[in-house]
Order: structure tokens, then sequence, then C-alpha cells
């Protein structure tokens, strides 16, 4: 019998082996539907507008029902949402079908950080990362198999993989403790919004969130299509996403006493720096065991930038107001950033620009980011959580 706690790991494990096998491939797959840039970028996009739309109304619901139902109809309805991709559909079809999934998908990690937030309140021995980390596993895990089965089948195998994976999911969330956390309605009040944007350094921080999430999106999004640009076979691109989620184990682990012995700004700038080195590597090289080699960077311009950003604005806000700023960090780098990002590489690569050379462009937004980071942010001792 699993403990509460190997329940929340093996859901996180799922959960994250589900967006493994469908995100990095996804353009791939409506590239080779057919679909123009532009078109792949507004397929792409529904993800994070849905998130901005419902988001919040989710959690409301899940407040008044409880967390672990919606846990346990999100999961079920996402994995029958994905199935609709098998059915040969054109580009409105495409739209709706990500509009549906999205829906439900959107939901799934921060309702498991509720119930995990719910679990370590009850178990005081236990911490965010020492859960979270399942997830780095299963993504790792998760791409290699995917990238077999997508050379050996097609690339139809990648909404197989993830709704078995959120089937799976439904099944372990039958069994959960539904967790009561004292919080804030998911929806911030305006003036706490208003107050929390008048922080002239906040806003700074996010525009940087903005900026980078921008230029990190295609690498979110369209890592497939550039590896097969470079001649890398299905599998080959598993092994790429698999070496991902292994490189973010150890920055996770160790983000705390890495931020404590540089400090969050120069921490900040390291992983801004890890970022443009990475996407100009990407836009230099020609042979795709060496983009593999690149992505050793993935700990450090993702995990550890996350962490920063994370630590940063709650200093940055009053402690009454963290919930809020952490709903706006969360929307600039997953909804705005991510929006912008797509159609940004969407409207590039229809100008048949290559993956690469928008890496490169990316890579130059990134290094004014840093720039402007290194000159701008300030944060005081007292901020640092």
């Amino acid at each position: 019998m699993l403990s509460q706690a190997n329940k929340v790991r093996a859901l996180y494990f799922l959960v994250f082996s589900c967006t493994a096998s469908w995100l990095p491939i996804f353009a791939d797959h409506l590239n080779a539907q057919g679909l123009s840039g532009i078109e792949i970028s507004l397929v792409l996009s529904s993800t994070p507008v849905m998130m901005l739309l419902i988001q919040p109304w989710y959690g409301v619901l899940a407040d008044k029902i409880g967390i672990r139902k919606c846990l346990i109809a999100s999961t079920l309805f996402a994995a029958i949402s994905f199935l609709l991709f098998l059915f040969n559909g054109k580009f409105f079809f495409l739209i709706g079908a990500t509009v549906a999934m999205s829906v439900f998908y959107n939901a799934l990690q921060p309702l498991l950080d509720s119930v995990t937030l719910g679990l370590v309140q009850e178990q005081p021995n236990l911490n965010y990362g020492s859960l979270r980390l399942a997830g780095a596993a299963g993504w790792a895990v998760t791409g290699i198999i995917v990238g077999y089965l997508i050379t050996s089948i097609n690339t139809n195998v990648i909404f197989v993989a993830s709704s078995l994976s959120l089937l799976l999911a439904f099944f372990i969330s039958l069994s959960l403790n539904d967790f009561r956390v004292e919080a804030k309605s998911a929806i911030p009040e305006k003036q706490n919004l208003k107050a929390v944007l008048k922080n002239k350094m906040l806003l700074y921080l996010l525009t940087a969130v903005l900026l980078v999430s921008i230029g990190a999106t295609t690498i979110w999004n369209f890592y497939s299509i550039y590896m097969k640009e470079i001649g890398a076979s299905a599998t080959l691109v598993g092994y790429g996403l698999s070496f991902q989620g292994l490189c973010e184990l150890p920055l996770f682990f160790f983000s705390a006493i890495i931020i404590q012995r540089l400090g969050i700004k120069t921490t900040l700038l390291v992983t801004l720096a890890a970022t443009t080195l990475r996407l100009f590597l990407y836009s230099w090289v020609n042979e795709p065991h060496w983009a593999i080699a690149i992505e050793l960077l993935h700990g450090i311009s993702w995990s550890l930038f996350w962490v920063v950003c994370v630590e940063s604005v709650n200093g940055l806000v009053p402690q009454q107001w963290r919930a809020t700023g952490q709903s706006v960090l969360y929307a600039v780098y997953f909804g705005a950033g991510q929006i912008v990002g797509n159609f940004w590489t969407g409207w590039l690569y229809d100008q048949q620009i290559s993956i690469g050379r928008i890496f490169m462009l990316n890579g130059f937004l990134v290094l004014v980011v840093a720039i402007l980071c290194s000159v701008f942010i300030r944060f005081q001792p007292k901020t640092i959580s």
C-alpha cells in the first residue's frame, strides 16, 4: 500500500510523463500535418490562453468542491481529451481539440501542488522539492520511451502515451486524501494586484521573465523540429528530452545552497548567461549529438532560473500578498510569454527562417535582458527568503 507521499510522487511522475510525451513533439506533429508556422502557433497558444482564462475559475471550483475531486475529474477528462488528436482533423479541429484538452490539462500541476502543500502541512518532515523531483524523473524516463515509439510507429503515439499516463494518474487520485489548505481565492483581489504591481523592482523582474519566456518558448515547443532540421531521428530527440529531465534533478536539489552562496541577483545573472549560451550553441551546432550535449545547460537555464524567480517574487512582495505575486509570475511566464513566443517563432518560421536561426535571435534577446538586469535589478538583503 503506497503512502500518501509516494502517491503524490507517483502523480508528479505521471503528470510530467504526460507533459514530456506531447509538449516537445506537438509542434513537430502539427508540422507533419501540413500546418503553416502561424497555424502551428495558434494551436500551441491555445494552451496558455486557456490557462489565463480558465485556471483562476478552476481554482475557485476546487475551493468549493475539494481539490481531490477536481484532480480526479481533470486526470480523467484530460486523458480522454488527448485521444481526440487520434482523429484526422484539419486546423480548426486541432484548435478545438487543443482547447478541450487544455481546459483539464492546465489544472493538473496547480491542483497537484495544492495537494502537496496539504501533505507538507500534515507531515512537516516532507518538503515540496523532495516530492517535485519525481516530476523531473518522469520527464527523463518518458523522453526515451516516446522517442523510440515515434521512430517505430508515428507521432500519434504521443497522445496515446499522454492519455495512458493520465489514466494511471486518475486511478491513483481516487485513493488520495482530500487535503485542506488554508489559502486565498485563486483570483487575486484587484486591490492586492494593484498594490503588488506598484513595486518597481517587481515590474522590472516580471518584464525580464516575460522576455526570457518569449525566447525560451522556442526550446519548449519547437525542439523536435530543430533536432530534425540538423538530422536527428525521433529516438535521438527522445534521448535529448530525457537528458533535460536528468539535468533538472541536481539543480532543483541544490538550488537553495547555490542561491545562498552566490546571492539571488548573481544567480539570476548566471541563469540568464546560461540561457543565452544555450540558445547561441543551438544556432551554431550542426550535429545532433552535440546538440544533446547542450542540454547540460538545461538545469541552470531552466530549473535554477525558475527557483530564482519564485524566491525573488517572494522577497519583493509583502507576505500577505505572496500568493498574488506568484499568480502573476505564473501568468507572465506560462501565459503571456508563451503566447508571444509561439507567435514570434511561428511567424519567423513562415519566413523560411530555420529554428536554429530563431534560437540565435532569441539568444540576443536574452543577452539584452541579462545586461538590463545587471543594471536595473536590485535586491535588498532583507528580501531574500
